[in-house]
């Protein structure tokens, strides 16, 4: 099929260096290209634009449209002021400020922004249609670069598409179709809305946008909203609003995000409500808060930028700073950033500080102490919580020593030297080398108590127990050999006697399957009913079905029933030996939070947690070894004899 002859009466004076220079090279991501498309159709009033772009691969017949519903062009002005490449918007002396209906600020200036589309594209479509004619014209890159070649000038000729041209019943208004896309991944149409969001203020109930049937809402870009509250401001509020000399205003607002963002950082800086700088700092130096400008975020609107002298780039993607009413726009902008950042730091350890004293509940501590040792503990807090690198869940073992030093004189000598120097990374890590020896020490010494328990659930396990009294109180007095988690784990002496009294078991059971015990156990806002069968005990159906049943009474009659109840309920049932009959009803039990335990795995799991601990703790201070603790209890055991006025241990020559 042959081509429509291109018609003389449209053609483009054009340099392809120009395209190069302002298409490929300042625009090649597809928001900033609909960006100069929208802004159009807002300079042209219309009320809606419609962006259609391709669901799913990119084909070769993938094509991007944008509709707008304006006062479109006649043939005349699509020749005379769409085909002048670099054509003034505003008019040569820059006058024209308004719309045609005089309704809206114009945003469009350089005329420049239609080269935008073979930064994406290499074929674009245009159809303007006014007073009930269309016109319809292609352009194609490829064939625009060739031009001057085969021609022999630079006067383009767009091929007109007659099929889409001439008399139409369709409503006023340009159609843009984008095909032979320069690219290879899906578009997502929600990044597309949320790209354009980011880069006009103007969308809305006067101009709605809409990317694949769905409008572009207020929630589609940073608002104040999102800051951290408390930590936003109105640029008219803050102590160094000002006018920008010769009645030039800016307003908006600046604010920090409750968490950094890589998305969102820096002041969008707006011009009659079409974004010219993304994301500044207004060239702030780095060294100033840098780990505020992580969460800095902003919208200030600058319209004098636009207005008269043009101070915004060619692609609209920065500020032309050199210029004085932009310099003075960016010491006005320096001044401002540097005092919020100032804010956000006294903020930021304020609310670090009120965090590391609520951690490992050191505010319930802190309140037992007298005042000159809570002074001492807060200036410490102070001096952690001014490291921004520290995070408060990382000085659980910091603020042990503080607990155990605080009433040292030496400690507060320490304290005085961190608050001079800072609390810096190194002093820091000589405090935890420090707390970890006094936790291997105390770790140590505690392994000589539970290796004692432990060696009595040996024997209880070889001869079986033989009394309620010798198992049960060994293992509330050891919640961490049924469950290492149990740190902070209670034995809850009301639920216990709950569940003795209405979980008694049936009077048929033969003495040999009775139980030894039940009780509850509290461990944050879970309560565990754990069951203690004898130790030469095999598991039976019915032992399942009895801690299931004792877990469901639990939960309808403990759980929610006053504001210090548990919130959930789990089941621990302890016996001699498995029976793999029931593996499956184990299994199915352990998902609903009802597990079943040998007192060998708990005697295995006990000897392997402790020989591990045993080993690290070594490593940290050895002096305080399990060997070591043998051979000093050892000698301290030795018989003694009195030589010349002296102890001598039993066994060791007196030298001569």
């Amino acid at each position: 099929m042959t081509s429509p002859t291109p018609t003389a009466q449209f053609e483009m004076k054009f340099d392809p260096m120009t395209i190069e220079h302002f298409g490929l090279r300042l625009y090649s991501h597809l928001p900033p290209v609909l960006n100069e498309l929208v802004s159009n159709a807002y300079d042209a009033d219309s009320p809606r634009v419609d962006v259609i772009v391709p669901i799913g691969p990119i084909t070769p017949t993938a094509e991007v449209v944008v509709r707008d519903f304006g006062h479109g062009m006649s043939a005349k002005e699509v020749q005379e002021e769409y085909l002048v490449i670099g054509r003034p918007r505003r008019g040569k002396d820059s006058t024209v400020t308004q719309s045609k209906s005089g309704a809206r600020p114009v945003t469009g200036r350089k005329g420049l922004g239609k080269l935008s589309v073979f930064g994406v594209a290499d074929e674009m479509e245009l159809r303007s249609v006014q007073s009930g004619q269309a016109i319809c014209l292609r352009f194609s890159f490829p064939a625009m670069r060739a031009w001057a070649e085969t021609n022999g000038n630079m006067l383009y000729q767009p091929e007109k598409i007659d099929a889409r041209s001439g008399p139409t019943p369709d409503a006023a208004g340009v159609e843009v179709r984008l095909r032979k896309l320069r690219r290879t991944t899906p578009i997502d149409a929600d990044e597309v809305r949320k790209g354009l969001a980011k880069r006009l203020t103007i969308c809305g109930t006067a101009f709605e946008v809409k990317v694949n049937g769905t409008a572009i809402a207020p929630g589609d870009r940073l608002n104040k909203d999102d800051c951290a509250e408390g930590q936003c401001w109105d640029v008219i509020s803050l102590p160094l609003q000002l006018a920008i000399g010769d009645g030039l205003t800016v307003t908006g607002w600046i604010g920090f995000l409750e968490e950094s963002s890589q998305q969102h950082r820096g002041v969008d800086l707006f011009a009659t409500g079409k974004a010219v700088e993304l994301g500044s700092y207004f060239n702030l130096s780095s060294t100033h808060a840098q780990f505020a400008r992580a969460y800095l975020v902003g919208e200030v609107h600058a319209d004098f930028l636009d207005a008269g002298q043009d101070l915004v780039s060619t692609a609209r993607n920065s500020v032309v700073w050199e210029t004085p009413q932009a310099t003075t726009l960016q010491q006005w902008g320096q001044k401002v950033l540097t005092h919020l950042f100032d804010q956000w730091v006294k903020l930021r350890r304020k609310e670090k500080e009120d965090n590391v004293i609520k951690t490992a509940k050191f505010d319930i501590w802190l309140a037992t102490r007298d005042k000159g040792e809570q002074r001492v503990a807060q200036r410490m807090i102070k001096a952690l919580a001014a490291d921004d690198a520290m995070d408060p869940s990382s000085l659980v073992p910091i603020l042990e020593i503080i607990k155990g030093s605080v009433e040292s004189v030496s400690f507060r000598d320490l304290v005085d030297k961190i608050e001079e120097s800072g609390a810096s990374v190194k002093s820091l890590l000589e405090l935890f080398a420090e707390w970890r020896v006094i936790e291997a020490r105390e770790h140590l010494k505690l392994a000589d108590g539970r290796l004692e328990a432990m060696e009595k659930l040996q024997v209880f396990i070889k001869m079986g127990a033989l009394e309620v009294q010798q198992i049960q109180p060994l293992f509330e007095q050891n919640l961490w050999m049924l469950d290492s988690s149990w740190t902070e784990a209670s034995g809850q002496t009301t639920y216990t006697q709950l569940l003795r009294d209405k979980c008694k078991e049936l009077k048929s059971t033969p003495e040999e399957d009775l139980r030894l015990d039940i009780m509850g156990v509290s461990s944050g806002d879970t309560l565990t009913i754990v069951e203690l069968k004898r130790p030469e005990k095999t598991l039976s159906r019915d032992d399942l079905e009895q801690i299931e049943k004792y877990v469901d009474w639990a939960m309808n009659n403990i759980v929610g029933t006053g504001p210090d109840a548990p919130k959930s309920v789990r089941g621990l049932l302890i016996v001699g030996k498995q029976n793999p009959e029931h593996k499956l009803k184990v299994q199915r039990l352990a998902g609903d939070g009802i597990g079943v335990q040998t007192f060998g795995d708990l005697y295995t799991r006990c000897k392997a947690q402790l020989r591990h601990n045993n080993n690290v703790f070594r490593k940290i201070a050895p002096e305080y070894s399990a060997d070591a603790r043998k051979a000093k209890k050892a000698a301290a055991a030795m018989p003694v004899v009195m030589a010349a006025g002296r102890a001598v241990p039993v066994g060791v020559t007196k030298k001569k």
